[in-house]
């Protein structure tokens, strides 16, 4: 099968691989669409903390947003069928440590990921995964659409907005509008609140009537003015912007990952009686983000910028670096 693969800081091929097998509680699923997103990028560059700690080395298959269709399934899997649709979890966790047993699996301490460490990328034409891990989408309408792929990230912004109590009139500021921040504008949309967005650039992906206002600078956001803040960029900085924005006793939720450290005041947390949640992906929202993005078509469809065949990935990833206008590159494997 084929199956792509960084080979060493900015070099990608496309090589032939062994088919994977399937064990007696796994599925094998033949992959249609991959989502790229900036781990993705980052391991590309050499730079990831993944391989910095030795979790992930080169050659590495990557790839951890999919969607694809059962192609056939273990013995003791007799809930799926051949050409079911299904996408799966990135996080594959162990069901048998503390956490696990305590039902915060999203903090498992025994996970793996795919396409990161522990599991191999679904940029490859198959991928056996544990039947536990992946989510069924039925058989919709054409199939897997590219969109699909956003199943992965949206739970992470369903894990987020769980930690809320989103009453009307409520005040929220997503900062950054990527993948996740546009995701999360997505859902925001669906509720009673007022929403607006701190982000540099464009936003031709997003309706304009489902959010109030567009911030393109930090400086342009008011202090101590948001209920709940929502930190999805990760960029340097926007952790003490995002807490300058919440009003005392406002909620800050870090979904994006900082590449380093940040300094904060921690007597204007303290003083202001603000609350910090950090939050580690959805693994128990896959079902509701399948059936959100099955659901509302036209809202997830305008947040892929392009799709890309495999034989092209390194444009894909020259896409995801500097060529988007909009947040999500797909790669495919059809």
């Amino acid at each position: 099968m084929r199956t792509a693969v960084i080979d060493a800081p900015r070099s990608l091929s496309v090589i032939s691989a062994s088919r994977p097998t399937v064990g007696p509680r796994d599925v094998l699923v033949r992959i249609a669409y991959v989502g790229l997103c900036g781990t993705d990028l980052e391991l590309a560059h050499g730079t990831s903390q993944y391989l910095v700690d030795g979790r992930a080395s080169y050659p590495h298959r990557f790839g951890h947003e999919w969607v694809g269709s059962v192609v056939t399934t273990g013995v003791a899997v007799d809930d799926l069928a051949v050409g079911e649709v299904v996408t799966g979890s990135t996080m594959i966790h162990c069901q048998s440590c503390r956490e696990c047993s305590a039902g915060r699996r999203n903090l498992c301490s025994g996970l793996c990921e795919v396409g990161l460490y522990g599991w191999p990328g679904a940029a490859a034409d198959f991928l056996a995964m544990p039947r536990h891990a992946v989510v069924s989408l039925g058989r919709p309408d054409g199939g897997p659409r590219p969109a699909h792929v956003l199943i992965e990230p949206l739970v992470t912004v369903l894990e987020a907005l769980a930690h809320t109590e989103l009453a009307p009139g409520t005040t929220v500021l997503v900062v950054g509008a990527g993948t996740i921040g546009s995701l999360a504008a997505v859902v925001l949309s669906r509720y009673p609140v007022t929403v607006e967005i701190l982000e540099p650039g464009a936003l031709p992906h997003l309706d304009p009537l489902s959010y109030r206002r567009h911030h393109r600078s930090p400086s342009e956001v008011a202090s101590r003015a948001y209920d709940v803040v929502v930190e999805c960029s990760g960029a340097p900085g926007m952790l003490g912007e995002s807490l300058r924005a919440a009003v005392p006793g406002g909620l800050c939720l870090l979904v994006g990952v900082a590449v380093g450290a940040e300094s904060v005041d921690p007597a204007v947390i303290a003083l202001d009686g603000l609350r910090i949640v950090g939050v580690r992906h959805g693994v128990d929202h896959y079902h509701r983000a399948a059936r959100l993005v099955t659901e509302s078509g036209a809202q997830f469809d305008a947040l892929v910028d392009e799709v890309v065949p495999l034989r092209q990935v390194d444009r894909a990833f020259a896409l995801l670096e500097r060529g988007r206008t909009r947040p999500k590159v797909v790669i495919d494997l059809g």
